[in-house]
């Protein structure tokens, strides 16, 4: 075990030594500094989990393999903390992302300069457009009243209707493809998650969906509701639980309505944080997109910006997120968007 151990060690430093030596190759490519500088001079790279980061001259460097929001959000802050006059971000695979998402920024009233890497050189990365999420099922009249009869949110994201409580899925429409048994029609499956569907399906094979769906419903109240006792259910999709909140009570916010929307990337899974958007309008009549978080995300701010964006490009944005998560990390990539975000404390249901 232990000499198991010390291979991996070797090959992460290993990764790390290649990283620094691919961003300083690529850095001097770019800015033209030569060996012949005085080593005391020279930028440093240093290790940022995923990222690989030098900073000299006012010129602050970043080198990632992908280029997502935590990516171009951890970039963005680190350079702005070493008061660098501009940023230059490498990346593997899609760049074209983050060069939309890094032209939400700009530091020191400079443009994210974003770069593809192409072996040991790298070119300008255009900003891959944004595509709108595809619209729900139109043949689900009766199963989406079976989910507001039971007293659930309905929420359209990404194609997929889902019935909600409290921002929590326990339903999910679901079309049963022909070429493995089905008939090509929607069903309404209750569980929380793809894995209790399966399991509330082989349990109970012959049990009508409105029977399924009551039982399903009963068992996540007992544990999810304002004030109710720590509890697995109650730690899920919190963020989401946010959202359904300031939909029934928008001027938590200063909104005077608000409805759900998707977010342009689909929330990868169940237990996955991912922000929680809404658009409205606020108290005079402006529009106004809201998006909802929970705990500390480097890529909060990218993905917000992502979403008015797609959403409501000239509208105010809001990051409503409980008052113990407004991070000073938080705070300053907000204010470093080229149309800042605003942070509001929202109450929480959860203890």
């Amino acid at each position: 075990m232990a000499r198991r151990s010390e291979h991996v060690r070797a090959d992460d430093d290993q990764r790390i030594r290649l990283r620094r030596a691919k961003l300083t190759g690529l850095r001097r490519r770019l800015l033209g500094e030569g060996r012949e500088r005085d080593s005391t001079d020279a930028p440093e790279p240093v290790d940022l989990g995923a990222l690989t980061a030098s900073q000299a001259h006012g010129t602050a460097t970043v080198l990632c393999e992908r280029g997502g929001t935590a990516p171009v959000g951890a970039a963005v802050l680190w350079a702005m903390r070493q008061d660098a006059r501009r940023l230059v971000l490498f990346v593997d695979d899609e760049a074209g992302v983050a060069a939309r998402l890094a032209g939400y920024f700009s530091t020191s009233g400079r443009a994210v300069q974003v770069r593809r890497v192409e072996g040991a050189t790298s070119s300008p990365a255009a900003p891959e457009p944004l595509v709108p999420p595809a619209a729900g099922p139109e043949d689900g009249g009766e199963l989406v009243a079976l989910l507001r009869d039971a007293g659930l949110e309905v929420v359209v994201e990404h194609g997929v209707i889902t019935g909600e409580l409290l921002g929590l899925e326990v339903a999910r429409l679901v079309r049963w493809p022909v070429e493995v048994g089905g008939d090509d029609e929607l069903h309404l499956e209750a569980g929380v998650g793809r894995f209790d569907r399966d399991a509330v399906a082989a349990v109970h094979p012959d049990e009508p969906p409105a029977s399924s769906l009551a039982r399903t419903v009963e068992a996540v109240r007992r544990h999810r509701y304002p004030g109710a006792p720590t509890h697995p259910l109650q730690r899920l999709a919190r963020e989401r639980w946010l959202r359904t909140d300031l939909v029934a009570d928008p001027a938590l916010v200063g909104a005077s309505w608000l409805e759900p929307v998707a977010t342009p990337v689909e929330r990868p899974g169940l237990r996955d944080v991912h922000p929680a958007a809404a658009v409205g309008e606020d108290e005079s009549g402006a529009p106004l997109v809201v998006v909802c978080s929970t705990g500390i995300d480097p890529g909060l701010v990218p993905h917000a910006a992502d979403i008015r964006a797609a959403h409501a490009p000239d509208a105010r944005l809001v990051l409503a997120l409980p008052e113990r998560d407004h991070h000073p990390a938080t705070m300053l990539l907000a204010a470093s968007l080229s149309a800042p975000a605003s942070l509001v404390a929202v109450p929480v249901g959860w203890g």
